[in-house]
């Protein structure tokens, strides 16, 4: 009983030390004013999504892929496509044939006794 009256303290005075030390690295690990950061930030965003950036050329070109793959009815990508779409339909008229096809269940009464 006397251990948890004197030493009760330790996580708080731990996990306050902690909080300080945490703010005080974030601080010094930090670069720069918040300032200098944003407009970096800002000039390299500008930098990838520009007109003539190579990653917008590079997501052009993967589009176009996907257009032409879906597109074509000879491509795998479209058939694999169309086999699922045939199938979830198969699925689910099966599904609502079994739905009406089961009568409601009748109310079960307990046997008379006597």
């Amino acid at each position: 009983m006397s251990e948890r009256e004197n030493g009760g303290g330790g996580f708080g005075w731990g996990f306050f030390v902690g909080g300080l030390l945490g703010l005080v690295a974030g601080a010094y690990l930090a670069s720069g004013p918040g300032r200098d950061q944003v407009d970096q930030l800002r000039t390299q965003t500008i930098e990838l999504t520009g007109p003539d950036s190579i990653m917008r050329a590079r997501a052009r070109a993967a589009a176009g892929k996907a257009r032409t793959a879906v597109s074509d009815p000879e491509h795998p990508l479209r058939r694999a496509v169309q086999e699922g779409v045939t199938a979830a339909r198969r699925r689910r008229a099966e599904l609502e044939a079994e739905r009406d096809d089961v009568s409601p269940a009748a109310p079960v009464t307990p046997p008379l006794e006597g």
